[in-house]
């Protein structure tokens, strides 16, 4: 199937480049965009996209499926019109961003119905956000949490016994534990 998107080099500025801000006719010309990954740094060391570009994507590409977000200021306003345009999103992962926090987690587990997989990375949450998760997002099989300094031991548990089909996977920094269950339904530590 041909594309009218551009061909684009393999570097990660030229793909940078072309979901920046100010290019919304490349997400108008992207409508059956299924996948989408933004590492907002570029190799200059500053950041060249920014809470406005997702915000341009998520209105135009409402087949999406599957966001990560590296670097990325998002906030709940980008959130709020990636739930209700993107109905089909199914995975996602957030990394290394100071504004996504328990609101943020708060937000997406009461609005992303169709989320499978969800991946925090090294952003300032807490158990708080862990513990919304898990009684929100009600098609979630998988979390996992990594580089959440905020995020102890406790909440996992309390996510395993409100939700023991959700295999939750955590990494604290000092602390690494997995929690699945056996074939009894029991927590197992791995």
């Amino acid at each position: 199937m041909q594309s009218s998107f551009p061909l684009v080099p393999s570097s990660p500025t030229a793909l940078l480049w072309k979901v920046s801000p100010s290019s919304a006719a490349t997400a108008d010309s992207c409508r059956k965009l299924r996948k989408l990954h933004i590492d907002a740094w570029s190799r200059f060391g500053s950041r060249t996209i920014g809470d406005d570009g997702v915000l341009s994507i998520a209105t135009r590409c409402a087949k999406l499926q599957e966001v990560v977000l590296m670097g990325i200021p998002a906030t709940v306003g980008s959130f709020n019109v990636l739930a209700s345009n993107c109905p089909a999103l199914e995975r996602m992962a957030i990394c290394n961003t100071d504004t996504v926090g328990d609101s943020e987690l708060v937000f997406i587990a009461a609005k992303f119905t169709s989320l499978k997989k969800l991946c925090i990375k090294n952003c300032p949450i807490s158990d708080t956000g862990v513990k919304s998760v898990g009684e929100g997002c009600p098609s979630l099989v998988k979390l996992k949490v990594k580089r959440c300094r905020g995020v102890t031991k406790a909440s996992v548990c309390q996510l395993k016994l409100h939700r023991c089909s959700v295999v939750a996977s955590i990494d604290a920094g000092s602390m690494i534990f997995d929690l699945e269950h056996d074939s009894w339904g029991r927590n197992v530590q791995i």
